[in-house]
């Protein structure tokens, strides 16, 4: 049951929403106690609706409407740069159509519309990691009731992903052609795989460098995860000059440039700075064959992310038997062996008929 109570000069509001979470709001304009509990016989109306009537919440709430408070919800602590993009894009799609008609042959027009524009993967993200989740949180907040949408449209197949990694040579070519103010930032997305967003925006607060620890608190998972560093990145990061705000202070142009500029002077072709990335993880699965490790390393959600460098760990295993192999006296093995089948031939010849 809510409640009225006064805040200040004004009233508010106390009650729970659809799905029992508690709710405190002032009630704007309320000049008495009289209007702030129509306000709240309204909130607790509306909230009752959702929990006893679902469907009819759904057909009452626009796709505009619940897209504003998904995004107040959950949006606006999302940290892609191209989140916002979509969504006007889907609000430019469905606007002011009611949620609850909204049909799966909708969603997959809007897919196939996509498909046609831009390639598979960015069709997937689309409507699979961004449309899609607003239907779900909207259902998780009492606003939507009923099957999502675009859980009934095939997902298209995806190409393999590029993996292109660096060699010794071609890492030892690129740190010695760095400038001094870029040797640290390659050199560090090398030692631990992080992300070149990752790398700019850490700061020297969370650096443990006694305990070998980074801590990443903003990822594009929006899970935090640490990093351990290793005694060659603990000296590089012990020489910078700065112990105060970032670490990398150097703006996304100034990286791009940089990173250019030593690859070109290092000859080293088809090169992105992401497949540093890919270079920490090739080596690191080649070095130790720990595919669990590197997935907590990365940070990957999904195990089948980390799997892209099972083959590598394969590869390494594969020289490690190698190795196991020379060391074998297999000349001295093999005439027992010989004898050993001679001698069980020569029982089954003697033996009674």
């Amino acid at each position: 049951m809510g409640r009225v109570f006064k805040k200040g000069d004004g009233w508010a509001i106390d009650y729970n929403d659809s799905t029992g979470k508690r709710h405190r709001e002032i009630v704007k304009n309320a000049t008495c106690k009289v209007f702030a509990k129509e306000v709240l016989a309204q909130k607790e109306g509306e909230a009752a609706e959702r929990r006893y009537f679902p469907q009819r919440a759904s057909l009452a709430i626009t796709f505009n409407e619940l897209a504003d408070k998904v995004w107040e919800a959950h949006g606006q602590h999302l940290k892609s740069r191209g989140l916002r993009y979509s969504w006007d894009m889907f609000r430019a799609t469905f606007g002011e159509r009611k949620v609850g008609l909204i049909q799966p042959s909708d969603i997959q027009m809007l897919y196939s519309s996509l498909r046609e524009s831009t390639s598979v993967s960015t069709a997937n993200r689309y409507i699979f990691s961004t449309l899609s989740p607003i239907f779900a949180r909207g259902q998780e907040l009492g606003l939507y009731s009923g099957d999502n949408p675009c859980a009934a449209v095939k997902k298209g197949r995806e190409p393999v992903g590029r993996l292109r990694f660096l060699d010794m040579n071609e890492i030892e070519r690129l740190l010695s052609a760095s400038s001094s103010r870029m040797y640290p930032i390659l050199a560090c997305a090398i030692m631990t795989g992080m992300r070149r967003g990752e790398m700019l925006g850490l700061r020297w607060e969370n650096v443990d460098i006694e305990r070998g620890v980074i801590y990443l608190l903003l990822t594009k998972s929006g899970v935090s995860r640490e990093v351990p560093i290793s005694p060659k990145l603990r000296d590089i990061l012990e020489a910078l000059p700065s112990r105060d705000g970032l670490v990398f202070d150097m703006p996304v142009i100034s990286f791009r440039r940089g990173f250019a500029q030593a690859v070109k002077r290092a000859g080293i072709a088809y090169v992105r700075a992401h497949d540093l990335r890919h270079t920490f993880a090739s080596h690191f699965i080649m070095t130790t064959g720990n595919l669990p490790a590197l997935q907590k390393i990365l940070g990957h959600e999904s195990f089948r992310m980390t799997q892209r460098y099972a083959h590598l760990s394969r590869g390494h295993l594969a020289s490690e038997m190698l190795a196991f192999d020379s060391s074998i006296p297999a000349r001295s093995v093999a005439p027992l062996a010989v004898s050993a089948l001679v001698d069980v031939q020569q029982a089954y010849e003697l033996r009674p008929a």
